[in-house]
C-alpha cells in the first residue's frame, strides 16, 4: 500500500507506466472475481440456495406461476371430470363436465393459497435444495446421484401437487394417480453434462484463486510508483468505483433483456422479473462494496495530497490522530461500522479492506505527525529519532 518506503528516487517513466497497467489489470481481475465468485455462491453454494429459495417462493409472483405449474401437474394426471362423476349422486352425474370446467380456477387459488403458507413454502425449499444438491454433485462428477432420472437433473413438484390433490376430497388414491417423475421439470440435461462439469471446474478455480493475484496486481503497482504512489492509489479507488458501477449497469440491463426478450409470455413476467431481482441481489450488493470501498480508497488517496483543503483536513484532525489511543479507537469504530454497513460477502473481501485500510490510517498519521513540530510528533506517536522522511513524499 501507498505507506511503504520508497526513497528519494523518482519512478521512471517505463515504471509509472508499469504501475498504471498493473492497477488496470487488478480492477479487470477483480471485476472477474465478482462474477465468478456470484455464479458460484447462487449455483454452488448451498446455504446461499437456500436462502435465495426462500426469498423465490416467497414473492406473490412466483407463487402465482408455481402454482400454476402444480395445477397443470394435477389434471394432466387425474381426469377430475371422470372423479367427480363417481363422488356425485347419479341424478348430478350430467353435472360433472360443468364442475370440472370450473375447478381448475378453484384449484389454481387453492394452489396458491397453500403456497403463502410456511408450511408449503418450507416444502418447496426443501425440494429446490435437494436438486441444487443433486446438481452440485454431478457437476463435481458424480452420476449415481441422476441415475432415475434418465441422466437429467430435475426438480420435482409431485410432494405440492399431492398436497393440492389433498384438498379435493373427491380424488382417491392420488399418490397413485400422479406417479414418480410425473410433475418434474429440468434443470440440466444429461447431454449438456459434460460442458457443466467443465465450466463448473473452471469457475471454482477462478472464484477461489483470482482475488490474489488482483490484490498482487495492486502491491505491484504501488511498489514499483514510488514517488507517485498516491495517485497510483488514487486510481485505484477510482477503478473500484467504475467497476462497482458497472457490476450494476449489467445487472440492470441484463435483466430488463431477460424480462423482456427472454420471457415470451406477459403473465409471466412478473414472477421471472422478481426472480432476477432476487437471484442477483447479492451480485448488486458487490456492485455497491465496489462503489464504497473505491470511494473510500479515493478519499484516503486525497487526504494525504498536498492540496490546500487536504492539509486543511489534516490540520483539523491532527490533535485527534496525535493520540494514539483515540486515533486507534476512532479507526476500530469506523472499520466495525463500516464491515456492519457494507454487504461484503466474501471473509477475504474483509480481511483485505481492514489491512488496506489499517496501512493507509498508519501512513495518514505518519504525515499528520511529520506536518506537525517535531517534539509533538515524537511524544506522540514514538517517532524514530534521525527519522526526517515525509510518508507524503512517498506517496
Amino acid at each position: 500500500m501507498p505507506g511503504i518506503p520508497a526513497g528519494p528516487a523518482k519512478a521512471s517513466r517505463g515504471r509509472i507506466i508499469g504501475a498504471r497497467v498493473l492497477v488496470v489489470v487488478g480492477i479487470l481481475l477483480t471485476l472477474i472475481s465478482v462474477l465468478s465468485n456470484f455464479v458460484k455462491r447462487e449455483a454452488l453454494d448451498a446455504d446461499a440456495f437456500k436462502q435465495t429459495s426462500q426469498e423465490l417462493i416467497a414473492s406473490p409472483a412466483i407463487q402465482e406461476q408455481v402454482a400454476a405449474a402444480v395445477v397443470r401437474a394435477l389434471y394432466g394426471n387425474v381426469d377430475v371430470s371422470a372423479e367427480l362423476r363417481d363422488q356425485l349422486p347419479s341424478n348430478l352425474q350430467g353435472l360433472a363436465g360443468l364442475i370440472a370446467g370450473l375447478s381448475p380456477e378453484l384449484a389454481d387459488r387453492a394452489a396458491r393459497e397453500i403456497l403463502s403458507r410456511p408450511g408449503a413454502q418450507a416444502t418447496f425449499v426443501e425440494l429446490a435444495s435437494a436438486s441444487q444438491a443433486q446438481f452440485v454433485k454431478v457437476l463435481h462428477g458424480g452420476t449415481a446421484a441422476v441415475s432415475t432420472s434418465n441422466g437429467n437433473v430435475v426438480v420435482d413438484l409431485r410432494p405440492l401437487v399431492l398436497k393440492l390433490g389433498d384438498r379435493f376430497m373427491f380424488v382417491s388414491n392420488l399418490a397413485d394417480k400422479v406417479p414418480q417423475g410425473s410433475a418434474q421439470f429440468t434443470v440440466l440435461r444429461s447431454e449438456d453434462l459434460k460442458t457443466a462439469q467443465s465450466i463448473t471446474h473452471l469457475l471454482e478455480q477462478v472464484a477461489n484463486w483470482i482475488w490474489i493475484l488482483a490484490v498482487a496486481a495492486w502491491a505491484a503497482a504501488i511498489w514499483l510508483a514510488r514517488g507517485r504512489r498516491r495517485q497510483e492509489v488514487r486510481a485505484l479507488g477510482v477503478g473500484l468505483v467504475l467497476v462497482g458501477i458497472l457490476v450494476l449497469v449489467v445487472r440492470s440491463l441484463a435483466g430488463t433483456y431477460f424480462v423482456d426478450h427472454l420471457v415470451v409470455s406477459e403473465s409471466v413476467r412478473p414472477a421471472a422479473s422478481d426472480a432476477w431481482q432476487i437471484i442477483t441481489r447479492s451480485l448488486a450488493d458487490s456492485g455497491w462494496v465496489g462503489v464504497c470501498v473505491g470511494a473510500l480508497v479515493a478519499l484516503g488517496a486525497w487526504l494525504t495530497g498536498p492540496g490546500a483543503r487536504a492539509t486543511a483536513a489534516r490540520t483539523g484532525i491532527a490533535p485527534a490522530l496525535k493520540r494514539s489511543e483515540l486515533a486507534w479507537g476512532l479507526f476500530s469504530l469506523g472499520i466495525v461500522v463500516i464491515v456492519w454497513i457494507l454487504p461484503i460477502q466474501m471473509f477475504q473481501t474483509t480481511v483485505i479492506l481492514v489491512v488496506a485500510a489499517a496501512i493507509g490510517f498508519v501512513v495518514l498519521r505518519r504525515q499528520v505527525v511529520a506536518e506537525a513540530p517535531a517534539a509533538a510528533g515524537s511524544a506522540a506517536v514514538g517517532a524514530v529519532p534521525g527519522d526526517t522522511s515525509s510518508p507524503a513524499d512517498e506517496l
